[in-house]
């Protein structure tokens, strides 16, 4: 097996063992067993475990990379109610259906009071990405003169803390996730129905 091959294999036993005990529970050890190795083996490929959490987030950098640069790019096109809706639902199905995501997700929750890494990391992505994307969205919105205008930056919080608290609820009882994403569609029909009306002239 190639020593990447080898590397993967600790990462993704890494991410299990983070996502279901924490960070900080889970040792060297217990990830060279779930990797199916002996623990001091480990250490010819991850001098420890910040450098195994260093790799899984590299990889969803190198995941996000692409869909999110065509998301940035199709933000600033966005010019209808529609377009917006189908913009956010993709998004968000994207979030909730990568495993690999919604584990580093679950590990950052657990460890975010604790690992000021962690804590900015949930809050950039949780935070910090979605409300200065659709900041942008609604604010070529309100200058394209297709909606009232408003504070953008207002609307990017109303429009999309919502979908982050239902997308935690998803993490918490998978088994509701069709339920959620009803509630999150309804709730972008709603915000629609009440932003998208004729400007006056």
């Amino acid at each position: 097996m190639s020593t990447e091959s080898v590397r993967d294999k600790i990462v993704n036993a890494g991410l299990d063992l983070f996502s279901e005990k924490g960070y900080h529970a889970a040792s060297m050890d217990e990830i060279a067993a779930a990797a199916g190795m002996k623990g001091p083996n480990l250490y010819k490929y991850f001098h420890g475990k910040e450098e195994i959490f260093n790799a899984i987030h590299d990889r969803l950098n190198d995941s996000f990379q692409n869909s999110v640069t065509n998301w940035y790019e199709r933000a600033t096109t966005i010019s209808t109610a529609e377009e917006l809706k189908e913009f956010s639902m993709a998004q968000i199905r994207y979030t909730l259906s990568n495993d690999f995501i919604i584990k580093l997700r679950k590990v950052c929750t657990i460890e975010q009071y604790r690992d000021e890494n962690m804590c900015r990391f949930i809050t950039n992505n949780q935070f910090v990405r979605l409300d200065e994307q659709f900041t942008c969205v609604f604010r070529n919105l309100i200058e394209r003169g297709l909606i009232p205008e408003e504070d953008p930056a207002t609307l990017s919080l109303q429009y999309f803390a919502p979908t982050t608290l239902m997308i935690q609820l998803c993490d918490r009882y998978p088994d509701r996730k069709e339920e959620y994403l009803k509630r999150i569609e309804n709730n972008i029909d709603f915000f629609i129905e009440q932003n998208f009306k004729p400007v006056d002239n």
